[in-house]
Parts: C-alpha cells; structure tokens; sequence
C-alpha cells in the first residue's frame, strides 16, 4: 500500500477555500477529509526515508511543462481557479479571489483584468468557459449567478440560479455548455448538485444532493462534457468524478478516494482531449491523471524518468488545437502549458 502510495507523494498544500470541507458545517466531512490528511501526511514523510518508485511504463504519459505565464508581480493573481480559451487562443482565468478576471493572449502575454461588464461587478468568479460562438460564460459565484458575455464584451444574459431545497442560494463553481448551445450545465457548489440549463427556454432542472451515494454530491465543483456528450463532474470531498447522460441519467462514477495510481483526493479541474480522454487534476497529490470514457484508469503525467508531474495545487484545465494542455496553478498563482509526448493507448467510448 505504501509503495504505491509513495508514488504520488510531494508537498501537501494548506487547506483552502475551494475544497469545501472548511465551509460546512457538517461534522461527517470534515472529520472524513481530516482523517484523509493525516493518512497522506504519513505517507508523505514515509517517502522522504526511501526512494520513490517509478509509474509503470504503461502507464507514463510523458510530459513537459513548457512554459508558464502569470500577470504582472505587482498585481498579481491569488489563487485563481479556472481558465477559458476562446477560438483564437486568447485566455480568460477566474482570479476569484480579487474579485476579477485576468485576460491573457494566446503566447501568454498579459493583457489586463477585468472587474467589471458596465454595471455588472464580478464577485468571486471562480468557473469559466467559452461556447462555441466565443460567448463567455462566468460562474460568478458570490453573486450566486451566471453571466454570458458576448464576443464584443457585451453582457447578454444574466442567469439567476435557484435556491437549494434549504433556501440556500446557489454557488455556482463551474459551467460546461453543449457544442451545438442548447444547454448548459452549472454546479451549484454550495448546494450539492448540478443544474441544467435548457438554453432555448431558460428552464433549469436541478440533479443531485448531499450525499456519497451514485447521484449524490459531497462538494461538486467542476464539470466538462466529452465527446459522447456525457457530463463529468468532480467532487472535491468525495474523491471522485461521477457521469451525467445526455439524456440526464445518473451514468457511473470514476476513481475513489485514495492516493494510489488511479485513486482521487482532491479532485479539482478536469477536461477531455481530442480522442475523448478525461484528464483530471489532483489539488492535493498535485498530479494530473487520464482516464478512459468508461473510467478505467489509463496513466499519469510524468516527466522522462517515469516519475509523476508536479504541479502546485493544479486546478480548471483545457486543451488548446494544438493538444497542449493548460492548467491552473492555484497555489503558483500561473498557469502552466503542458505538451504531452506520449499519449495514452486509444480506448472505446
């Protein structure tokens, strides 16, 4: 157990607020998560006294981070959380924290913040996303809301969210929308559950609640939709990635919680490259991992020697049309580009 464990082992960053644990008030998780911490901290000090093994071959995927931007020293992001590439590669990541959005260009030079679309103020933007007409969408979570944002940098439509079952309001955290537009899928953090936009009506449907069981949340926070249209979606407590159908059915879930190969933590960001691979990044063992459409575990970023990527607290991922992979790193306040050398074995959907 511990060998295997050892091969994510790194630094453990400080809890924060996206992890969900420190914001409740339920005793259940947060003496699970605490529990959690403590196993990792001691295989984390274990590993400092023998040498920490090798991924398996077959399951390298070899990678490089090739570079990295962040905005200006002076002013510089605090944890940002997310990031969005429209069709000419420009970059758009949640600073939420400061209330704002950094926009960079697709090189990586740092253009400017925005706080602000008129009279429409950002609070706490944590999710983002471009559709398929380069329209922004924004998870703008202390606002309890969503905003879609033109190509021109117009406000098109403000999406107010229901409340939860216990008047909570929401807390949307990520948003994925469907390739042909017609709907949207936004986490509502807070309240344990995703809420499906009909974005030809405006009608929105709520699934989930709290809970560990198929179709149960503990502290959604991300979400992408793959090739077959399927809808995956992180839970930062639970350890795990659970499935959505197209025709919203509760379709499985991926991983558990762990610290070996194939396990989840903390999962965070998450996202689908060309072929349909899900790639999912692990706040705490810092490691991002890939697996098939149907959740079989397929390998892990490594670097040439076969140990894993670290990255410093990786958080929203996208590929870019040139297969290069972007992450967010909250705790380095940046965001790393990834080209990924070899490329795990083709799977069926």
């Amino acid at each position: 157990m511990r060998n295997k464990a050892d091969r994510f082992s790194g630094p453990r960053p400080r809890a924060l607020p996206w992890d969900g644990a420190r914001n409740t008030s339920h005793g259940r998780a947060v003496g699970f998560g605490g529990a959690l911490l403590v196993l990792c901290a001691m295989l984390s000090i274990a590993s400092t006294v023998r040498a920490v093994p090798p991924i398996p071959i077959e399951q390298r995927i070899v990678a490089t981070i090739t570079k990295t931007f962040a905005a200006p020293d002076a002013n510089a992001m605090h944890m940002p959380t997310d990031l969005a590439i429209d069709s000419h590669g420009n970059i758009i990541v949640a600073d939420g924290a400061n209330d704002r959005l950094a926009q960079f260009k697709s090189e990586g030079a740092f253009v400017g913040y925005l706080t602000n679309i008129g009279e429409d103020y950002f609070a706490r933007p944590v999710g983002v996303t471009f559709d398929a007409k380069d329209n922004l969408w924004v998870a703008d979570t202390g606002n309890h809301r969503v905003l879609i944002i033109s190509a021109i940098g117009q406000v098109t439509e403000r999406i107010a969210l229901p409340k939860g079952d216990e008047g909570k309001l929401a807390g949307p955290t990520s948003v994925a929308v469907a390739r042909d537009g017609s709907r949207a899928y936004i986490i509502d953090n807070a309240n344990h559950r995703v809420l499906i936009r009909d974005n030809r009506t405006g009608a929105i449907t709520a699934m989930g609640k709290s809970g560990r069981a198929l179709g149960q949340f503990e502290f959604p926070f991300m979400t992408c939709i793959g090739l077959q249209n399927y809808v995956f979606i992180t839970e930062a407590v639970g350890g795990r990635v659970q499935q959505v159908s197209p025709d919203d059915r509760w379709a499985g879930t991926i991983g558990h919680v762990g610290v070996t190969l194939g396990d989840l933590y903390r999962p965070k960001g998450l996202t689908t490259d060309a072929r349909g691979q899900l790639y999912v990044g692990d706040s705490s063992l810092n490691v991002i991992q890939a697996f098939s459409p149907r959740g079989v575990v397929i390998g892990v970023l490594t670097d040439g020697d076969g140990q894993p990527l670290q990255f410093q607290h990786p958080m929203g991922m996208r590929f870019d049309k040139q297969g290069n992979l972007y992450v967010v790193e909250l705790r380095a306040n940046r965001v790393a580009v990834v080209s990924i050398q070899s490329s795990p074995p083709a799977t069926k959907p």
